[in-house]
């Protein structure tokens, strides 16, 4: 090849390579106008919602390994979920429909979602059990933390006071059930680092969801590990499960029997009941629920041993 050749082979390999490098930006400024898109567009969920969902889903499969099981409401049996999320395409439809069909049962009713407290990180498994978004209620002090109060106000959270019985809080928690909503609350009020199934557990789920004329719709989280500090379980691998427990409606229907039991009372037996139904049939216990007093806490027990985690309410559940 000659020095002419050889000098024009050069340059239409260099116009190759150029026009291959504008044909990759291309691509990519596509995608990233495309992915702009999806997160921007008006929907149910927030652009800080679709954004976590996808690391949050990846973790969940990868390093938590957790799964998904929902009781058949005919049989009684757990079955395990076709997948991890509800439907992951929802994230990016507005106008998707819920395709699970428990809490689907209560699309337009709204429900309280109750569940164990193992780990900071349990919101995390039961917002992707769910299929559609819950309502947490966080510890008030949050909401100041920069960056973390956005993403809680990005997620629709309902901020409550720790220190003491919150009014405003309980009332937006049972106008979002009347809503058709869900509404997720640890009854224990903070995270249960004990052997025992249950801690003491207040009664103020069950008291939102009668005044809300909502069920309670029970989850029993089985693995899920707590480090020493709230962000310690995003990089400790485990293998959970999740049992997603029907719509329970059993207080609704003491309701209407109208035998002069207050709301309280019908509030502390749904609680007990269905709590301890949700580890029976998922584990095979039978547990025997304490309901928390005033003065709840052990004496050798203060609430600085456990690590708090922002879903941790203690004295705030109790609408009364």
């Amino acid at each position: 090849m000659t020095r002419y050749g050889l000098k024009l082979h050069r340059i239409e390999s260099l116009i190759m390579a150029i026009t291959a490098l504008n044909l990759l930006l291309l691509i990519l400024g596509a995608t990233g106008l495309l992915l702009t898109w999806l997160l921007l567009r008006p929907g149910k969920y927030s652009p800080w919602e679709r954004i976590l969902y996808g690391p949050i889903y990846l973790m969940a499969r990868y390093l938590w390994k957790a799964e998904i099981f929902r009781q058949d409401p005919a049989t009684g049996k757990w079955e395990p979920s076709p997948c991890l999320i509800a439907d992951a395409s929802d994230l990016l439809e507005p106008n998707s429909v819920n395709p699970n069909p428990y809490f689907g049962t209560c699309k337009h009713r709204g429900a309280v979602v109750v569940a164990n407290h193992r780990s900071s990180v349990d919101p995390c498994f039961i917002q992707l059990a769910a299929g559609d978004r819950v309502h947490w209620m966080v510890a008030g002090e949050y909401f100041k933390v920069p960056l973390v109060g956005q993403l809680l106000r990005s997620f629709q959270c309902i901020p409550t006071n720790r220190g003491g019985i919150d009014t405003a809080s309980t009332k937006r928690a049972i106008e979002m059930t009347k809503q058709g909503r869900f509404v997720g609350m640890f009854p224990e009020g903070r995270i249960n680092r004990t052997d025992q199934d249950w801690m003491s557990v207040r009664p103020g789920a069950a008291l939102v969801a009668l005044r809300g004329r909502v069920p309670l719709i029970p989850i029993w989280i089985q693995g899920a590990r707590m480090g020493k500090s709230v962000v310690s379980p995003l990089f400790m691998p485990t293998s959970v499960k999740v049992f997603l427990g029907n719509p329970d409606y059993w207080g609704l229907e003491q309701l209407e029997l109208q035998d002069g039991r207050s709301d309280r009372q019908i509030a502390d037996q749904w609680i007990q009941r269905v709590l301890n139904d949700c580890v029976q049939n998922a584990c095979g216990r039978c547990n025997s629920i304490e309901l928390a007093g005033s003065n709840w806490l052990n004496a050798t027990e203060s609430p600085t041993d456990i690590p708090n985690s922002p879903t941790d309410t203690t004295d705030s559940q109790d609408p009364t």
